[in-house]
């Protein structure tokens, strides 16, 4: 293992040096492309669902809601991780980003406020070192119920903060978004304009709308289908360009015949369709858009989508789904079980990418029966790699340079009439479920595009296993709070995985492992830690970067120049870093 790693890290360095010598020479942001390759690192003690994010100097950031907010720092590109202080001691969800000043926002679900499930934005100044926490304006008190306030309670939050031109942090744009938990599931925001010190009143974004005719259009269609189930995918600011400024949060949806069964308590509805909805004036009013449906019987949480930008500020989301799928048949297959759903392929559910070229108006170029929504999404995995694909995450560069990792096991889960996986579908067979497969053992992947430019089906992807071992046996749950133990349904991992690109375009995926060995031998020698899967070779999601090498990045910028050192110190330097920590590698 050490010597794959050492090779691959010298071919890495050759890579950048033959990289700076044709740029010396050119000035052309064009690099040799090739598979990426990644290492494998321990950030902390195990914790579900992860989030993680890059300052601008390449300061990287893991949070998971295990043991309140607890979070990891690393300042040398991923390759070691120490913990920082906790802000809060207590959390249900949480998730962390950064300014521009790099100052750092954690916000916090049910954290040490005096009212229940109400969200809360703490914000550091010195790298996680101490935090400050936010109020809200209409209680003037940042410790009854923190910075929403909501009237009907809150669940599964995101946080986004951007300074504008002229500014500095003290002024800081801080948006939270999320859905309401006892109320009518609806999105959500709370929004600050002094840097997070003080949040104002939670405002519906649905009932919101610009005084557009489309955008009161999208928000009456967007109500029609999220007024009762909802789940939050994400939020945004746009940086820089001519949206510089604009909010967008994004959520998926069922729709208004099944929210007749419940709101958002059992998340045993088909979730799917995915919106996005946007503000260019500080959050006030908003647009909305339906991204993409993949009509009912088709579902698309697992239980969570998941949503970024690229450097234009063009939004994307990547979800998995059973869009191949007749419910009805996969789920009479499930019933019977044997070889009739293993070898049913269009019931499997694959991973996908969606994307909008023009700030979210119009997606994949359109076609969708909503005009301007998505015909057809990007299907990332191959149609070779069949089973069943979970727990998207999505980071981009460019715009079209698109890093997407997920979970994959090679069965195909048992489903309902809904398209929805049965409770302990990946546990086993039982007395109670005798016809279920064996336990699903599940692996970390990674896809990349460079082309996302080009249409569905024409656009090109490389995938890799990352996990030697698999980092989870068995079920998981996409039920949500209403995952059943007793039926084997297993919601240890919690409910997403996390990814983000470095300054360089390098792409870290966090995410939970823990395999311990006891199902299906051997344990992984990740087990019981929270892991990050760093890029370390292969194609930046920049164009004019070069590859991504095992190099720091919480440094001063080096000029061409002073990269371009003896191949010997090349050589020492990865032997160096080979054994500064144990760690597996997996290239595709």
């Amino acid at each position: 293992m050490k010597s794959s790693l050492m090779s691959s890290g010298v071919a890495g360095l050759l890579a950048v040096f033959g990289a700076a010598f044709s740029l010396v020479g050119s000035q052309v942001g064009a690099y040799a492309v090739g598979p990426p390759t990644y290492v494998l690192i321990d950030a902390g003690a195990f914790g579900g669902e992860p989030t993680i994010a890059s300052d601008s100097n390449g300061v990287l950031y893991d949070t998971t809601p295990s043991g309140g907010t607890r979070l990891y720092r690393s300042y040398d590109s991923g390759d070691t991780w120490a913990q920082v202080t906790t802000a809060d001691p207590k959390s249900g969800d949480d998730c962390v980003t950064t300014d521009q000043s790099n100052a750092v926002y954690e916000c916090n679900l049910a954290g040490t406020n005096t009212l229940p499930l109400q969200a809360d934005v703490w914000k550091s100044l010195n790298q996680g070192g101490t935090w400050t926490k936010g109020a809200n304006q209409v209680s003037g008190n940042g410790n009854t119920c923190g910075g929403s306030c909501d009237a009907f309670g809150v669940d599964r939050q995101w946080t986004t903060a951007w300074i504008p031109p002229g500014g500095t942090t003290a002024n800081a744009h801080v948006v939270l978004m999320y859905h309401d938990f006892y109320g009518p599931s609806q999105i959500w925001v709370n929004v600050s304009t002094d840097g997070g010190a003080t949040f104002a009143a939670s405002k519906p974004v649905l009932l919101n709308p610009a005084a557009t005719p489309g955008s009161v259009l999208g928000s009456g269609l967007g109500n029609l289908f999220s007024e009762c189930n909802t789940v939050p995918s994400g939020i945004y600011t746009v940086k820089t360009g001519p949206h510089a400024g604009r909010i967008y949060v994004s959520w998926i949806a069922a729709d208004a015949a099944q929210n007749t069964s419940g709101c958002n308590v059992s998340m045993a509805q088909s979730f799917h369709d995915l919106w996005v909805a946007w503000s260019d004036d500080v959050g006030n009013t908003w647009t909305t858009q339906q991204a993409f449906d993949g009509m009912v019987g088709h579902d698309a949480s697992t239980p969570f989508a998941t949503f970024t930008q690229d450097d234009k500020g063009n939004p994307y989301i990547a979800f998995a789904d059973n869009l191949n799928a007749n419910p009805a048949t996969c789920s009479a297959e499930s019933t019977t079980g044997g070889s009739a759903l293993q070898n049913d392929t269009t019931c499997e559910s694959n991973m996908y990418v969606v994307w909008s070229s023009d700030g979210g108006s119009t997606w994949d170029g359109g076609g969708g029966l909503v005009p301007g929504s998505a015909a057809t999404p990007y299907q990332v995995n191959t149609a070779t790699e069949t089973g069943t694909h979970w727990f998207p995450t999505i980071a981009v560069g460019d715009p079209g340079h698109v890093d997407v990792g997920y979970l994959r096991t090679p069965t195909i889960q048992p489903t309902d009439s809904t398209g929805k996986a049965d409770p302990g579908a990946c546990a086993g067979p039982s007395t109670a479920t005798p016809n279920y497969p064996p336990a699903c053992a599940w692996n970390l992947f990674a896809g990349q595009s460079q082309n996302l430019t080009l249409p569905p089906g024409t656009a090109t992807w490389t995938s890799s296993q990352l996990t030697a071992v698999p980092m989870h046996i068995g079920d998981i749950c996409n039920l949500g709070i209403a995952c059943v133990s007793s039926l084997g349904s297993n919601r240890s991992l919690l409910d997403f995985n996390s990814e983000t690109v470095d300054p360089r375009g390098c792409a870290h995926i966090a995410y939970a492992d823990n395999n311990n060995g006891s199902k299906t031998p051997p344990a992984s020698p990740h087990n019981a830690h929270l892991v990050v899967a760093t890029q370390v070779s292969g194609p930046s999601a920049f164009v004019n970067a070069p590859n991504c090498v095992a190099l720091p990045v919480a440094t001063p910028e080096v000029p061409w120049p002073g990269l371009l050192v003896p191949a010997a110190a090349a050589v020492a330097f990865i032997g160096w870093r080979s054994r500064r920590r144990f760690r597996t590698a997996a290239a595709s």
